[in-house]
């Protein structure tokens, strides 16, 4: 299985507002590294690691998941009863798992980011896995510098019995967004957005990028919508330090992003924004 790192496509929202067209796919990547409990099945620790890949499926509120982990017993595991025949003495009884949700329910957190949960198809070593039904939760969240940092997930079900039932940990890659402006120029320019995660019963609420700074002198504002949002958004003054976005479209989980450029064509993207409008 391919992992890579895809970005989506901004459909640019002029001033007067112009609703973005024909959304496509939100794309994040980026790897796991963390240890299975001691009292998984065989007896762990076993450490993973390995890429893993999301997608968002626009309109549809689904998000499909993929991560491919390879697994080796932990130095604290290994001892003369469990040495791999079949590969030596060197062996950790590696082994491979790779690991699908596809039609996961996305959902909201309103502290900023969101989860992915739905029933999880696994293999070892390219069969399916000895294991009995299991679900997968996905949660992608960050902080205020950066809005998509980390990745845990948990399994429920038979899964639990070699993976174990915590949370296991890793990183999230920068999304990289196609047909954006190039990234920045480092210490040049930094788009700043307020608020970056929102659950609102308002109509309407307003985009702040007055924080925003560069070396260079002025700054050009843009505020795009991202493709991929379970909702297309309409933006005012979209241009300006500060936008509106109207949730002309209902209920639902729209994504905004700002571009600022300096005097020297400078460019600096801010994470994407998550507004939830829940009437």
């Amino acid at each position: 299985m391919k992992i890579k790192t895809v970005g989506c496509v901004l459909m640019l929202a002029a001033a007067s507002g112009l609703l973005a067209q024909t959304p496509l796919p939100t794309q994040f990547s980026g790897v796991i590294n963390d240890y299975t409990p001691s009292t998984s099945s065989p007896a762990g620790p076993w450490e993973m690691r390995g890429p893993w890949s999301l997608t968002l499926n626009g309109a549809a509120g689904t998000a499909d998941f993929t991560a491919t982990l390879t697994m080796e017993l932990s130095d604290y595991t290994r001892n003369s009863s469990n040495i791999d025949a079949t590969t030596g003495a060197s062996s950790r009884m590696q082994h491979t798992h790779h690991i699908e949700i596809v039609g996961g329910t996305v959902t909201q957190i309103p502290t900023g980011g969101f989860t992915v949960t739905g029933p999880a198809s696994v293999t070892k070593d390219g069969s399916p896995a000895p294991f009995a039904a299991s679900t997968l939760t996905v949660t992608i969240n960050g902080g205020t510098s950066v809005g998509f940092s980390n990745i845990t997930f948990a399994f429920a079900g038979g899964a639990t019995g070699h993976f174990g039932s915590q949370l296991i940990h890793g990183v999230v890659g920068s999304p990289i967004t196609a047909g954006a402006p190039a990234g920045p120029t480092p210490g040049t320019t930094t788009a700043v957005v307020t608020p970056l995660t929102l659950t609102t019963n308002q109509a309407s609420v307003v985009l702040d990028a007055s924080g925003s700074t560069s070396a260079a002198g002025s700054l050009q504002y843009l505020f795009e919508v991202v493709s991929g949002g379970l909702q297309p958004a309409l933006l005012q003054s979209a241009g300006n330090p500060k936008a509106t976005v109207d949730f002309v479209n209902g209920p639902g989980l729209y994504l905004v992003q700002l571009v600022v450029t300096d005097a020297k064509g400078n460019t600096s993207k801010s994470p994407v924004v998550m507004l939830t409008y829940q009437p």
